[in-house]
């Protein structure tokens, strides 16, 4: 309930907002992270790829997220993990 909360006094705008949503509907609890595909937060808010990723950085360069590259063992790209500060 606290990361709900805390975003709901920030100084974010809606749609960083919506972003940071989307990706908390898919945290662990235990963990606080998740690693939802961008495609997945897409088909969430109705946003396109260049808006979640913009998002996703100015949540980062705030301090609310940090992101994780994760490439599979053969290299290829994944997902990456989030976890929320």
């Amino acid at each position: 309930m606290y990361f709900y909360m805390k975003v709901s006094n920030s100084d974010l705008s809606p749609t960083s907002i919506a972003v940071y949503r989307a990706l908390l509907h898919y945290a662990n609890r235990k963990t606080w992270s998740c690693f939802p595909s961008v495609k997945t937060i897409m088909k969430d808010t109705s946003l396109s790829e260049r808006t979640i990723r913009k998002h996703i950085k100015i949540l980062e360069e705030k301090g609310w997220i940090i992101k994780i590259l994760r490439e599979r063992k053969d290299k290829g790209k994944t997902s990456n993990m989030y976890f929320f500060n």
